[in-house]
């Protein structure tokens, strides 16, 4: 590509990037149900936005290192204190049972619908078996579904990213090389897991006394400072072990964003470093998707389409249920908050990511069947994206589990008048949340069955900063 056309493909996928974003915050539905027709049509008149001319051997290293970004940040928001000791073995079977039941039944369906090899249908489970935070997340913010329930679908959607690229890349290895997908040990696993917590702890401390002394001196560069320390974490891990780096990244952000678990007398604030989420996470994501959308050509999504849409009616009505049967059984949740968790299972980034870099590596191997993986995930996201976001506010209102009360009336400070008056409001039945300073202050307010978070007024940044 020319200098000229390679400009023209940035400029273009910056804009649609953005521009889609914008156009689904005012037509109020998911960014991804905007971004990634946007993306396909951009395909469709131009190449200069397909990834493979646009950036070639850059794309994948970007790619990893954008999604790691996104975790991070999808980290920071997890707290402990808003999952339940009853929420977490529900969360985790989540995770592991998931990831067994989705990637089995998946590459049983494909096997039988798609004309591929044994190893190519374990390679789409193994890709389908991650939801996303990306999508996830913002539909639970705009249903506002009960306490326990969006806990554990937030968990869910974010541990599963991590947990389940790097069980794909262990697939796909096997596939690749001809290994078999059952000759690899899970000791594999688990080494790769633990290379990416430990890097992750330490990129968490390094990031702590980095941002500590930053936020004395010159709290503009904390964003920068962060952004350099997770970047520094998921490229040591990853040129130690595979994708180890989206398990790097998830830690540092959980880390920081439990600072109260380890009674540290001085904690730092992790606020400027979420100007992640409006600025550079959004635009990754953004960009993301689009460039994804934009490598998946019309004739290969005509030829998958049918088989596509009936692995993903295998997928809502059969295998998602049965998750989440499995891992709520004899749980503390009612039928109806199991119902909705049921019906809440959109496919994201990481699965198009990997879809992307999985498939085109496969078919450079010239492994039969592997033209299929990109365009199937491709239709995988988008229809499970629109199905979830257009119908799961309705479910949820039907099955009662989605908040009724859409107005919060939002206390600062944590003083006894302040509690008095979130308690008053409360026993009014209007709902009240509190954000509190002192942590004996935040637990009387607790006590009281508020619901208090740390919190501070905004003019303390604004004075800081000053």
């Amino acid at each position: 590509m020319t200098s000229s056309e390679i400009l023209f493909g940035l400029g273009l996928v910056l804009v649609l990037a953005v521009g889609s974003q914008l156009l689904a915050r005012r037509l109020r539905v998911p960014a991804i149900v905007v971004l990634l027709p946007a993306g396909f049509i951009a395909g469709i008149a131009t190449s200069d936005v397909n990834p493979e001319n646009l950036l070639g051997s850059l794309y994948q290293p970007f790619v990893s290192l954008a999604v790691g970004v996104i975790l991070f940040e999808a980290g920071l928001g997890l707290s402990l204190r808003e999952a339940p000791e009853r929420v977490r073995p529900v969360v985790s079977r989540l995770v592991a049972v998931g990831i067994v039941v989705t990637c089995l039944g998946v590459a049983g369906t494909v096997s039988l619908l798609f004309d591929v090899s044994t190893g190519v249908a374990f390679v789409m489970g193994a890709i389908l078996v991650v939801s996303g935070p990306t999508v996830v997340l913002p539909l639970l913010a705009f249903i506002r579904p009960a306490r326990q329930v969006r806990s554990a679908l937030t968990w869910e959607g974010v541990l599963v990213d991590p947990v389940g690229a790097i069980f794909g890349v262990l697939v796909f290895h096997a596939v690749s090389t001809g290994a078999g997908v059952g000759d690899w040990h899970p000791g594999v696993f688990l080494s790769s897991v633990a290379v990416g917590a430990a890097v992750g702890v330490a990129g968490a401390v390094v990031l702590w006394a980095l941002l500590r002394e930053i936020h004395r001196n010159e709290p503009r560069m904390a964003v920068l400072a962060t952004l350099m320390v997770v970047i520094a974490a998921v490229v040591a891990s990853d040129l130690i072990r595979d994708d180890a780096g989206l398990v790097a990244a998830t830690v540092m952000g959980v880390a920081l964003g439990n600072q109260h678990l380890l009674k540290a007398q001085h904690r730092i604030d992790v606020s400027l470093a979420r100007e992640f989420h409006e600025t550079l996470v959004q635009l990754l994501i953004g960009v993301l998707f689009v460039m994804i959308a934009a490598s998946v050509t019309p004739g290969e999504v005509r030829s998958v389409l049918a088989d596509a849409l009936a692995l993903v009616a295998v997928m809502v009505l059969i295998l998602r249920p049965l998750t989440v049967a499995l891992a709520t059984w004899r749980s503390g949740f009612t039928a109806r908050e199991r119902g909705f968790m049921a019906w809440m299972a959109p496919r994201g980034i990481v699965a198009g990511a990997t879809a992307s870099a999985f498939g085109l590596a496969l078919q450079a191997d010239g492994v039969a069947g592997s033209a299929a993986v990109l365009p199937t995930v491709f239709i995988v996201i988008f229809a499970t994206v629109v199905l979830y976001g257009l119908t799961a506010p309705l479910v949820a209102r039907r099955l009662g589990v989605a908040e009724k009360q859409r107005r919060v009336v939002l206390i600062v400070g944590g003083h006894e008048w302040a509690r008095e008056l979130a308690l008053a409001l409360a026993r009014s039945g209007v709902a009240v949340r509190m954000w509190v300073g002192r942590p004996d202050d935040r637990a009387a307010a607790q006590a009281a069955g508020l619901e208090a978070d740390q919190g501070c007024m905004v003019v303390d940044a604004v004075s800081r900063e000053a």
